[in-house]
């Protein structure tokens, strides 16, 4: 295959994930994040301040909330109420959200470029075109894709700048420092974990290409080549956080004391603050397709003798997750998935008498995507028999299904609907029917209650008192499925 086919394949690949994800935006609510994202985005553009919301970095936030620069500002200092209140603005929630969520879109197809573009450069053009192709066919990929939230970005930036520091190190030209500086520059810029994912990622490339030396040469350091990029570097930074480092301190000491003080995670039904140092392998193990495992799998161990930088980069990511105390998604180690996906496709263009085998892999890999949508955010691979039992939280209720439930109700005309939903999203303003929100275990509730995955997770772990509260309202009740986090019960 020549690169021009390579690159035309990569193209249709794009334009159908664009599509695909695109479906999405008007179905789910917004997810918890969002309407911080999508508020700290505007006030940059409008108030040229970085410090609405110090936990992420500014880049994907700026696209966001591109569409909204004529709308005028939400009064007030409230991050939550003034981001619903752009999300919510002209009674057009749906259609707000949509365009928000169209700015990361653009992250998504940078992600696939990537990731193609690396594979081809290392491997042959057949691989580019593969690694792409299975690198858009991962849910979790599509997820985030199509979400104004951080995650996206920063993985399409951490595959474009692994790849600019191996070609850095490979052949250390001022061009390639530029590069490199560029694609590090806006990786800081992405989201605060590439701080610590990339160098640790960037010393498993030194690792593999050492390995290769014996063989081609391997590294070829500059000192020259290394200080431009470091210069771009600082140079990107500091004029993305509006020629200021404070914003950028900030932030880091913002996810440093968040880290220290852990997050309330949830695994196998457990709830716990510190979190677990074998929660994201889990979270690999379930929310990665079977056959991509499988591909991956017989890759790497290809690609430990080819190119080690490739499984050792995705290795040191996990290595360094691993040590979080902020377990609430597999969506926190989506950086992985570039490397993942060229060692997926590794087996696939490295050995042609598998064809077969491979074939059938990826189809099946394909009708799992398909039979997803576009339920990407809450799906689970075939080994999860019952999901809300192994994870929560962004693997599996993020609040997306809060505007489902409120389609529900209003087209099948429930009379009243008592609710205890996970969501960031103003209720009053979803549409629903008469209702009440619950806030007390000592409420009366009967007749319609919809509850989320979530809150029945949070609550079978908040108190003996409030799991048998919860136990006496639910448990053993048939219930409707609304989405994949919601169950809606009819209460006698």
């Amino acid at each position: 295959m020549t690169e021009r086919r390579a690159w035309i394949g990569i193209a249709i690949v794009v334009a159908l994930s664009v599509v695909r994800v695109a479906m999405t935006h008007r179905v789910f609510a917004q997810t918890s994040d969002e309407h911080l994202h999508l508020i700290a985005g505007y006030d940059v553009l409008t108030r040229h301040s970085w410090r609405t919301d110090l936990h992420h970095p500014p880049l994907a936030r700026v696209f966001f909330a591109l569409p909204f620069l004529d709308t005028p500002p939400p009064p007030g200092d409230d991050r939550s109420w003034r981001g619903n209140e752009l999300l919510f603005g002209d009674g057009q929630y749906t259609r707000n959200l949509a365009r928000a969520r169209m700015g990361n879109l653009l992250f998504l197809a940078l992600g696939i470029v990537f990731v193609a573009r690396w594979a081809m450069r290392i491997l042959s053009p057949a691989a580019g075109l593969t690694a792409g192709a299975l690198f858009a066919m991962l849910p979790p990929v599509l997820a985030h894709g199509g979400l104004a939230t951080t995650d996206m970005v920063v993985t399409a930036m951490m595959a474009f700048a692994l790849d600019e520091s191996s070609r850095l190190l490979e052949s250390p030209t001022w061009r390639r420092g530029v590069m490199c500086g560029l694609a590090v520059g806006l990786g800081v810029l992405s989201k605060y974990s590439f701080l610590v994912f990339f160098p640790a990622a960037a010393m498993g490339v030194l690792l593999g290409l050492l390995m290769k030396r014996r063989a081609d040469g391997g590294v070829r350091p500059s000192i020259v080549a290394l200080l431009i990029a470091a210069g771009v570097t600082v140079v990107i930074v500091f004029a993305g956080f509006g020629f200021s480092f404070r914003p950028l301190i900030d932030g880091i000491l913002d996810v440093r004391r968040h880290n220290v003080g852990g997050h309330r995670n949830f695994l196998f039904g457990e709830l716990r603050w510190p979190g677990w140092w074998y929660y994201f392998p889990i979270a690999i193990f379930f929310k990665t397709p079977i056959p991509f495992l499988i591909l991956m799998l017989a890759g790497c161990a290809l690609l430990l003798r080819r190119r080690p930088e490739v499984p050792l980069s995705a290795l040191a990511i996990l290595g360094v997750a691993m040590a979080s105390n902020i377990n609430i998604g597999i969506r926190h180690i989506l950086p992985m998935y570039p490397a993942l996906a060229i060692a997926a496709a590794a087996p696939i263009v490295l050995m042609p008498r598998l064809r077969i085998a491979h074939a059938l892999l990826v189809a099946w890999l394909f009708a799992d995507g398909v039979a997803a949508h576009p339920d990407y955010l809450a799906w689970f691979n075939g080994f999860a028999r019952h999901p809300e039992q192994i994870l929560n939280d962004s693997n599996l209720d993020w609040g997306q299904d809060v505007l489902r439930l409120a389609r529900y109700a209003r087209r099948e005309r429930l009379p009243f609907l008592s609710l205890l939903v996970f969501t960031s999203a103003d209720v009053e303003r979803l549409g629903f029917p008469p209702h009440k929100v619950i806030t007390s275990v000592d409420e009366p509730v009967h007749g319609w209650f919809a509850v989320s995955e979530m809150e029945i997770a949070i609550g079978e772990t908040h108190s003996e008192r409030v799991q048998h509260w919860l136990d006496g309202l639910i448990a053993g009740k048939p219930y409707k499925r609304i989405g994949k986090s919601i169950r809606l019960y009819d209460l006698p």
